[in-house]
């Protein structure tokens, strides 16, 4: 049980350090001529929606930009996933 617990919390912290450092690579790439493409992107999601009740507000929306470079290092972390494991 706790063996299964550390390979999902493994699983996610690689996940998100292949987020955040492909957004890194992708800020820094954008400058270089030859490498540019690595930060061509995509942005998609749902626009905010504000619901007012009078007595409680709601705001719903979520957007999810995606780069080269974050795609390319999502990959790459769960095919290291998939050899730790």
């Amino acid at each position: 049980m706790k063996k299964g617990i550390l390979k999902t919390l493994l699983f996610i912290v690689l996940l998100v350090l292949a987020v955040v450092l492909g957004k890194a690579a992708s800020d820094a790439a954008a400058g270089v001529r030859f490498l540019s493409f690595l930060s061509a992107g995509a942005s998609f999601g749902i626009s905010p929606v504000n619901v007012d009740l009078s007595v409680l507000r709601f705001t719903f929306g979520m957007t999810v930009n995606l780069h080269v470079a974050q795609a390319l290092l999502l990959l790459a972390a769960i095919l290291a996933y998939n050899r730790i494991r």
